[in-house]
This record gives C-alpha cells, sequence and structure tokens, in this order.
C-alpha cells in the first residue's frame, strides 16, 4: 500500500485514529480510538524504562526563554523553531512552549543536585512540543504540536555503552513486540563537522511496505554539552553525561501504515489493539446476546465491543474491520441456532460455545500476536538486500527497500557513503528487532569504497519524504 495512507486525514478518521484538522489544520485531536491506541503503545514503552529504573515525571509545556537562549549561545538554535508567549503588558519575559526537553531536565538535574541527590539520574516524560516543522514533512503533521512526545533521559558518570542499549535495543524489542519490525543504527555524519548537537545519534528506524525508511526513535548521546551549561555537576566538580531517548506520533503512524497492509482493513497486534475482539450480531434480535458475550470477554480481561448500529451486517462488519480488532465473533441468526463463530473474518471460523468462549480467544489472539509478530519482521527482512558495493542508480531503482554495503570506519569511506547519490543513507546498522548485531561476527567482506576487509556495513535506501 502507498506510504502516502500516513498522511491521508479521509484514512485516519475513517480508522477512528485522529481529527486531523483539529484544532487546526496541521495539528491533530486524538479521538478515543486512536487515544486509545497510542495509550497501550506508550504503556509497552513506559513499562521497559521502568524495568531499568526509571521514574517518570510531569514538566510543563512551557519553559523560559532565558533558558533557551543559554541553550542557542552554546549549543543549537531552536528559537527559529518555537512558539512564544508574550504577555500583552510587557511585565514578564515571554516564554518558550517547550521544544527540546534537555534545557529543561537540566535544570532540574541541577538543581537536584544542589539539594544533595545522587547520579546517576534516570526519568521519563511524555508531553506535547511545540515546535513548527515547516519542512516539508507531509504527508506526516506539518509541526509537532501533537500528542504524544515520550522522552527519557539519562545522567551519570562513566561509560554509557549500557545505557545507550537499554535506550536502543530494549525499544526495538518493545516495538517488535507489537509487531513494528526495527532495525538498530548509528547515523554516519561527515567526519569532522563541528557544533553537533551530539556526540552520537542512534536510530530505531523501520522501512515501509512501499521501501521507504522513516526514523521511530532516536538516542542522542550529549556528552556533557547541556551539563555545562546548565550547571549539572556532581560533588566533585565533575559534569555528569546525559543520554536522550524520545519519539513522537510519527512511530503510531509507521505502525498504522504496517497495520493497513489491506486498504480500509487493519489489524493491530493483540497487545495494543483497542478492541480485541469485534462482537458482531449477525442480525438486530442478537444484540442481547451479543452484549452479554462482551461482557463475559470483559470479566476475563479481554478487550471486547459490541458493533451493533442497525445498519445492516455488511456495515457492522465494515465498522468492526475499521477498528482493527485481531478477531472476530459473529452471533449468528436464529436459522443458524444462534451459532458463536470466531475467526479473523466475520461469519466465519471455527464453531465455539459460550462457556469455553472466553478460554479460547485467550488462545487465539497469543497465536495472531506470535504470527504477526513473525511475518512483519520476514516481510521486513524481504525489503533488505546485502550487496557488496554501492548500487548505481539503475539498480538502486529495483531494490525492494533498502541495501546494506560494506564499509568501513575510514573517514574518506565513510565520506563517499555520505556522498553517493543513488540512495540515502540511513545508517550504520547496530541491530534488529531488539537484536544487537555482532559486528566482529558479520563476514569481512571488502569494504565498498577501500576494499579492506571490514565486519561493518551501512543501510542504504530512500527515506519517507520530509525525513530529516
Amino acid at each position: 500500500m502507498s506510504t502516502a495512507w500516513a498522511g491521508d486525514a479521509a484514512a485516519l478518521q475513517r480508522s477512528h485514529i485522529i481529527n486531523a484538522k483539529y484544532p487546526v489544520s496541521g495539528a491533530s485531536g486524538w479521538l478515543p480510538h486512536g487515544h486509545a491506541l497510542c495509550s497501550n503503545v506508550l504503556d509497552a514503552f513506559r513499562a521497559h524504562f521502568a524495568s531499568g529504573g526509571y521514574g517518570e515525571l510531569g514538566l510543563p509545556s512551557a519553559v523560559p526563554l532565558a533558558s533557551l537562549e543559554l541553550q542557542a549561545g552554546s549549543i543549537k538554535s531552536f528559537l527559529d523553531r518555537v512558539y512564544l508567549l508574550r504577555d500583552p503588558d510587557g511585565r514578564d519575559e515571554p516564554v518558550a512552549l517547550a521544544s527540546t526537553i534537555e534545557a529543561q531536565i537540566s535544570t532540574v538535574m541541577a538543581a537536584w543536585l544542589r539539594e544533595g541527590r545522587r547520579a546517576p539520574f534516570r526519568v521519563t516524560s511524555v508531553r506535547t512540543v511545540g515546535r513548527h516543522e515547516g519542512h516539508g514533512m507531509r504527508p506526516l503533521w506539518m509541526e509537532r504540536f501533537v500528542w504524544p512526545f515520550f522522552e527519557a533521559q539519562a545522567a551519570f558518570t562513566g561509560d554509557g555503552d549500557a545505557e545507550v542499549a537499554f535506550m536502543l535495543h530494549g525499544p526495538g524489542a518493545v516495538a517488535a513486540s507489537f509487531g513494528l519490525p526495527t532495525v538498530a543504527v548509528e547515523r554516519l555524519k561527515e567526519p569532522g563537522a563541528a557544533g553537533a548537537y551530539a556526540d552520537r545519534r542512534h536510530e530505531l528506524v523501520t522501512l515501509l511496505p512501499d521501501g521507504t525508511s522513516t526514523t521511530l526513535t532516536s538516542v542522542y548521546e550529549l556528552g556533557t554539552r547541556f551539563s555545562e551549561t546548565f550547571g549539572v555537576r556532581d560533588a566533585d566538580g565533575v559534569a555528569l553525561s546525559m543520554l536522550n531517548f524520545g519519539f513522537s506520533a510519527r512511530l503510531v503512524l509507521a505502525l498504522l501504515v504496517h497495520a493497513h497492509s489491506e486498504p480500509d482493513r487493519p489489524v493491530y497486534h493483540p497487545s495494543i489493539a483497542p478492541v480485541q475482539v469485534a462482537v458482531v450480531p449477525a442480525v438486530t434480535e442478537g444484540a442481547g446476546r451479543a452484549a452479554e458475550l462482551a461482557a463475559l470477554l470483559e470479566g476475563a480481561g479481554i478487550r471486547a465491543r459490541v458493533f451493533d448500529d442497525h445498519r445492516g451486517y455488511r456495515a457492522r462488519v465494515g465498522r468492526a474491520r475499521s477498528h482493527g480488532a485481531p478477531l472476530l465473533l459473529t452471533v449468528e441468526g436464529p436459522e443458524r441456532g444462534g451459532e458463536l463463530l470466531l475467526g479473523r473474518d466475520a461469519g466465519q471460523g471455527e464453531s465455539v460455545r459460550p462457556d469455553g468462549v472466553a478460554a479460547l480467544v485467550d488462545v487465539r489472539l497469543r497465536e495472531l500476536g506470535e504470527r504477526l509478530v513473525w511475518d512483519r519482521a520476514a516481510e521486513h527482512r524481504a525489503r533488505i538486500a546485502d550487496l557488496d558495493g554501492f548500487p548505481s542508480s539503475r539498480a538502486a531503482a529495483a531494490l525492494p527497500g533498502a541495501a546494506r554495503v560494506p564499509l568501513c570506519a575510514a573517514d574518506d569511506c565513510v565520506r563517499a557513503a555520505l556522498g553517493h547519490q543513488a540512495l540515502d543513507v540511513i545508517g550504520r546498522p547496530t541491530g534488529e528487532n531488539g537484536a544487537v548485531c555482532d559486528a566482529a561476527a558479520a563476514p569481512a567482506r571488502p569494504c565498498a569504497h577501500c576494499a579492506r576487509p571490514t565486519g561493518s556495513s551501512v543501510l542504504l535506501g530512500r527515506k519517507f519524504r520530509g525525513e530529516k
């Protein structure tokens, strides 16, 4: 299917995800069904970070302009992209709708250290972000004033490799667990480039069904830039190293694109599906029994909903399918003795008894979830080709998605990759679906530029329109 679906307001609304033009065109209001889907995704990531000792805190959406100016003077300016709130009487300092969390959290952590708290600090936060995205981001949103924006921050002394792995590969496994396949990469940057926002940037990317890639999450190794600017120093005066992890609604949109492998018929993984079982009466006389069955399933911890809006059986089935329920439970009419049919399609599947329906649904949901993860991962792998050298434009056009090309770490070889015109550089692969790649165990193929044997590679592909 076409990636353009992700920005199709009509499709998003047909799927009951968002009102794409509320409060204004380019922003969005999440409808109850879409909000439930997002909340389930967020809860999966919350659980991962909680397992690593991260505590959640609430942060305001506005920061003093002076804090952002302090960051702009020493690190990077977002002043041309933020929205300012001004006192019409000019008595109070303007505030900026928070465009990044680093200035905010650095101030908080500096205060914690002054209070005698000890590092390491590990926190998460979920909030909106007020930053204008006017750089051709369509068919996503034109501004980052969307919900949700999930971020995690860590501040510590010493080596941060374990912290980076937790922020990168753990979320990769989380995403894969609900049917969103990923590749972990380290983004390449021009050797010797000055003024970098971070020492290194790691990303989880996914290859969409049309072969383009989009970034799902980012991990920035910030070094001590923010600590030095905002005074985040331990008792010995040592500036703490900081990491930032984040993802926005783009991750949910990518999930939606993968879920809509069939037009107008999304299938969400059971673990995140707002409706796990759609109960559809074949005739209106079965509505009461359908409600009883839905209540029985809900009592067993299964998210069920009755689809009975008196518009006819086909219309009820169509609406149930549009909600992405993995299973449909059909309540047949009197002519079929009120038979219950459980399956992925209405009117089809195995016949079940009411007293055994909850146990069977639980088994089927588990089986469907495992199969969906397997199928999506296999489809994803099929979109990546292994090449021995940089592809020509003609060869690149024939690729199903992306290509892994052997590339060593020499500066000239990195420049050659960054300057290659046939495909975009996605990054240096470091893992897949949460599993870490062992570069030392990779075949020692000749580097595509210098021909020296190397155990590492670079992922080339076509970035989703609007990607930075």
